[in-house]
């Protein structure tokens, strides 16, 4: 909303005579910004994974602790990554391509006040043990000059820890998968829904999760789809790649 306000406020700020109008919505809307916050949590943690998991994640809550909504955009930095290691991001929107630093200009992940966001942040260390740094900044749509919040990581694969681990979800699997016309999920206590992305991110199936049920998906093309499994209490439980043949 500011975003239109502000060409306002420059031509009332050029006519004299409402100067003092000018002056109060000036005084309003650095106000407004000024209060635009996020918490982030956890804000720093290190977090180990198995070399033979292919889709490592990890949850961190962002939420809208203003009393208007805003419009959020991160960007990322990766650093001393092992060779051929894979990172990438979900927001609440997409989930983004490995090659993606930064959440699309078009796609703001808009927060109403109080609301909150399951950021994921994914590796896959292709097989290869070691660690490496990852940083995320988060900046507001009206004022994308200032960092409003920060997340500093250090995300490692070993071959000491064990891929069933069920606090991260990476226990839950798809089957069968390469797969022609449907796939199912292992048995999982609290799923709720199961939701089906194309690889630039766009939702194209949601189903509601039912023990032993099979999804449909042999009217899509062939091609690498991402399946995002959602816990009853609206946690990501899993985002797992599909591909369709």
């Amino acid at each position: 909303m500011l975003l239109y306000i502000y060409p306002l406020i420059r031509t009332l700020c050029d006519m004299k005579h409402l100067l003092p109008i000018c002056l109060l919505l000036t005084l309003i809307s650095t106000t407004a910004v000024a209060q635009v916050a996020i918490t982030v949590s956890p804000e720093t943690f290190v977090h180990t994974g198995n070399i033979g998991e292919t889709d490592i994640s990890y949850h961190v809550e962002v939420t809208n602790i203003s009393a208007f909504e805003i419009g959020l955009h991160w960007s990322r930095e990766v650093t001393n990554a092992p060779a051929g290691w894979l990172t990438w991001i979900c927001d609440k929107n997409l989930c983004y391509l490995p090659t993606a630093n930064n959440s699309a200009p078009n796609k703001p992940n808009m927060l109403a006040p109080g609301e909150k966001m399951d950021f994921q942040i994914h590796y896959n260390p292709v097989q290869t043990e070691g660690c490496l740094d990852f940083a995320i900044t988060f900046t507001e749509l009206e004022d994308p000059g200032v960092v409003i919040g920060e997340i500093t990581s250090e995300l490692c694969a070993s071959t000491s820890t064990s891929v069933a681990n069920p606090a991260s979800g990476s226990g839950l699997k798809i089957y069968p998968n390469p797969t022609t016309d449907f796939f199912q999920v292992s048995d999982t206590p609290g799923l709720r829904y199961v939701e089906v992305f194309n690889i630039v991110g766009n939702k194209i199936r949601a189903f509601d999760a039912a023990p032993q049920r099979q999804y449909a998906v042999g009217d899509l093309n062939e091609g690498i789809y991402l399946v995002r499994l959602v816990s009853n209490t609206g946690k990501v439980l899993k985002t797992i790649r599909l591909s369709k043949r």
